[in-house]
């Protein structure tokens, strides 16, 4: 199947907001979002118009070709790395590329800045994937904010240096 990669925009936020809480209410979800579907759910239009307008925290969106949205990768520039915030894909279109799509776009929106993200200890789907994209473990982990037993693990695409004499 083919996708249409591009930035949501502010005009977007309904599609958004339909394609984040179902996100959150994914079967993977407890392992992939920190947020909660409560929180989500309460924001209000100016909360989804920002979160879809863009600036240093960008959405990419996949669509299909009658303009439904079934992935995003959302990712934020604003610092000395770029960070990928958020990862998610409609079952149906997991295993198609459209992944990867996301990812090449997210990263090339980054630049020369290296990418990092966070994988959930359990999610090893996730963890192969970053992997197949050439992510590598950091070492450093933080704790599930809602279980203090469980914890989440750094992963970075370093960018090639140039080596000057």
């Amino acid at each position: 199947m083919a996708y249409r990669i591009r930035q949501s925009r502010r005009e977007d936020w309904e599609q958004l907001r339909e394609l984040r809480l179902a996100a959150l209410r994914d079967a993977v979800a407890p392992m992939a979002f920190f947020e909660p579907y409560e929180e989500a759910e309460q924001l209000t239009r100016g909360d989804w118009e920002r979160r879809a307008s863009g600036g240093e925290v960008v959405t990419f969106v996949g669509e299909t070709d009658d303009g439904r949205w079934v992935g995003m990768v959302k990712i934020d520039t604003g610092g000395v790395y770029a960070e990928v915030m958020g990862v998610y894909l409609a079952p149906e279109h997991r295993g198609t590329g459209l992944g990867a799509q996301l990812m090449r776009a997210a990263m090339d929106w980054a630049g020369d800045l290296d990418v990092r993200l966070r994988v959930h200890q359990h999610n090893a789907r996730a963890a192969r994937f970053y992997r197949n994209l050439g992510f590598r473990p950091t070492g450093s982990t933080s704790p599930d904010p809602r279980d203090a037993s469980l914890y989440a693990y750094e992963l970075v695409y370093r960018r090639p240096r140039s080596w000057r004499p």
